[in-house]
């Protein structure tokens, strides 16, 4: 970004991240855990859109990592800060299992693959009913607690969110900054170069790959012990494309994009609440407004204007 969008864009953020502070409602920190929950399983699926690679199988590793999260905390009584930790590894070992395989395979093949991973996760969660509930889910999940003290208030998990998403960012940042960003880019818009340098692509692919899941894993954390319940529905592919639908609408080119996308997006059904039978028609005819009207995402028409 130019200084000036860039100024824009964090000044914008700020204020969003704050303004439910300054509230002091309990719906709007319930509405900016959900936006933060969101940012984060869609920034997993961002990075590998830097790859041009449609991953449908985020909403799965988002799973496993709410299912991880959830029986070694309530199961094991393991301390939070391991079962997120284990929500982490758990998803990033799958995806570096997979990936080396069908990585190799890109465009719809590839979407057709992940899309069938994802749906074999949540099977397993459908079928084996011990240990992950079958149809029925789990519940009574613990609370977030960080050093014993459990987060019950919605500010401290507010708080807790936001900072889960400052650091996927970071490691977002990392990972597309400096020399492996370069590497990437050149993966992403002339392959056959990069091999005939010595670039092992598919390295770098997994490498993204396997970061990705790890960043869905910290959100189906989040999710799990926020709503203390949860069931294979909610790791469908539905949840996949409205990751999709964040970067879009936010920009998909920028890596502040999802989470634009979900300050945008996750509120909006709010404003059609009163219209109960027509919210679904209201929020889809406001998605095309904001799709027609942004082709670069909200972020591009920052850039723009910048």
């Amino acid at each position: 970004m130019t200084r000036l969008p860039l100024i824009i864009s964090v000044a914008v953020f700020v204020v969003a991240a704050i303004l439910p502070i300054l509230l002091g409602d309990g719906f709007v920190y319930h509405l900016g855990i959900l936006v933060g929950i969101q940012a984060i399983l869609a920034l997993s699926l961002h990075l590998m859109l830097r790859i041009r690679q449609l991953s449908l199988a985020q909403a799965g590793f988002m799973g496993v990592g709410a299912y991880t999260s959830a029986l070694l905390s309530r199961d094991l009584g393991l301390a939070y800060p391991l079962a997120l930790l284990a929500a982490i590894v758990v998803p990033a070992v799958i995806a570096a299992l997979v990936g080396s395989i069908i990585l190799r395979i890109k465009g719809v093949y590839f979407v057709l693959l992940t899309f069938a991973l994802g749906e074999a996760i949540r099977l397993i969660f459908v079928e084996w009913v011990v240990p992950f509930g079958g149809n029925n889910g789990l519940t009574s999940i613990p609370a977030v607690a960080l050093f014993s003290v459990a987060l019950k208030s919605r500010l401290s998990l507010y708080l807790f969110t936001l900072g889960a998403l400052g650091v996927c960012l970071l490691a977002a940042h990392l990972l597309l900054s400096r020399e492996q960003g370069r590497v990437l880019h050149g993966v992403a818009h002339n392959e056959l170069l990069m091999q005939s340098l010595g670039t092992d692509v598919t390295a770098y692919r997994r490498m993204t790959f396997v970061l990705s899941a790890a960043i869905a894993g910290v959100a189906g954390s989040i999710y799990a012990h926020y709503l203390g319940f949860i069931s294979p529905a909610a790791f469908n592919v539905t949840a996949n494309v409205g990751a999709l639908v964040l970067n879009v609408v936010g920009g998909a080119s920028f890596l502040l994009g999802p989470v634009a996308g979900a300050v945008l997006l996750v509120p909006l059904p709010e404003l059609f609440r009163d219209a109960v039978v027509y919210q679904s028609l209201f929020y889809g005819l406001a998605l095309l407004a904001l799709t027609l009207s942004l082709p670069r995402g909200l972020l591009g028409l920052l850039m723009r204007r910048g």
